[in-house]
């Protein structure tokens, strides 16, 4: 018991001093930036472009990337899925995401669960169709970084450190990739996929939770390491969903950046994606700081002006917001729909208090 709570204490005060270091960043980049710079070029922002910004957005993560998540799921399965089933929950685990200290897979359990609850594809299937969502995604989102961080390397002076440093968060992501497509998809020697090498490696598997779970994570990399091996027609069309994503945001890029009265091109664009990805890996509720001060910092190296830079985090989180919002919407419906289930051991915490509340706001009615 005494074990329990110090870890929750720990992590709420890990979660409050990450909060504090994005409001300490928010702060210092709007400083550099200077406020009335600031406002002066989101006032010259038109509407227009924010509602085009806006559906772009959406388009590329919630039709393409749900069309992606789609036709994984179903190459797994004898049936079909409706688009309307997978899109709430790509919405939802959209939502809890951002608010959590990992922008770019905090929701995925809340997601795949999400599915598990409203289909029978069962656990290991659900969460496998997730995990092979996003390594396709990550891989051609890594593809890109690749290409905005040479072009930063050629074409502008980086800063020794800095240099060194983008160059090693690309050898490490690089080096996880490979890791995880030769263990998925080649027989090894000890038998174990990836996430049970990384498991048993660390000694994870100490923990009573994970070791129950060890033969449910080696059906699930089962499914995964099948997919890989057997659905080549399906791989390759998710595999150009997500080119078509991370493309549509590079257009979002250009779009806000074309708007704030600055013409670039597309080099550029991926230069700013570059950057704003790897933003969204510092474990900060919602980038909090991070993206402003990234933005601010790759926008001054490119000679765009900080102000403009400050200018487009503001509008590109405003839209996301906006996104998020009907994230939670999709998650409030499906918590009124299940309302009388009992969800099981896996349920992500997030849902459960959302469960919990739930009932007790409908039972005092």
């Amino acid at each position: 018991m005494h074990i329990k709570l110090f870890s929750q204490r720990m992590k709420r005060l890990i979660f409050l001093l990450s909060l504090l270091l994005g409001i300490f960043l928010f702060v210092g980049s709007i400083q550099q930036a200077g406020i009335e710079s600031v406002i002066q070029a989101l006032r010259l922002f038109p509407l227009p472009a924010v509602i085009a910004v806006f559906l772009i957005n959406f388009i590329a993560i919630f039709v393409f990337g749900t069309l992606r998540w789609k036709i994984i799921i179903e190459a797994q399965n004898s049936h079909k899925i409706s688009f309307g089933k997978v899109l709430r929950a790509k919405l939802a685990g959209f939502a809890v995401s951002y608010v959590t200290p990992s922008v770019l897979v905090g929701g995925e359990p809340v997601r795949a669960y999400m599915i598990k609850e409203e289909s029978d594809y069962g656990w290991e299937k659900s969460f496998a169709s997730v995990i092979i969502d996003q390594a396709i995604y990550f891989f051609v989102m890594f593809l890109f970084m690749i290409f905005g961080f040479l072009f930063l390397a050629h074409y502008f002076a980086l800063p020794v450190s800095i240099f060194y440093g983008f160059g090693f968060i690309i050898i490490s992501a690089f080096f996880i990739f490979y890791l995880f497509y030769s263990r998925i998809i080649k027989d090894n020697s000890d038998g174990h996929g990836f996430f049970l090498f990384i498991i048993r490696s660390t000694r994870l598997n100490r923990i009573k939770f994970i070791k129950k779970k060890e033969e449910n994570i080696e059906k699930m990399e089962k499914i995964i390491a099948h997919f890989f091996n057997k659905k080549t027609t399906t791989f390759l069309q998710a595999f150009a969903l997500a080119i078509i994503e991370v493309f549509l945001y590079l257009i979002t890029v250009w779009i806000i950046i074309f708007s704030l009265g600055i013409t670039i091109d597309l080099a550029y664009s991926a230069s700013i994606f570059f950057i704003f990805t790897l933003a969204n890996l510092i474990p900060i509720p919602g980038s909090l700081g991070s993206f402003e001060a990234s933005l601010t910092f790759i926008f001054d190296l490119l000679s765009l002006g900080k102000s403009n830079g400050f200018a487009f985090s503001l509008i590109f989180r405003l839209i996301n917001v906006v996104l998020v919002l009907f994230g939670f919407l999709s998650l409030l419906y499906f918590s009124i729909k299940t309302l009388s289930s009992n969800f099981s051991i896996e349920t992500p915490k997030q849902l459960l208090k959302l469960h919990k509340f739930l009932i007790k706001f409908f039972h005092k009615r």
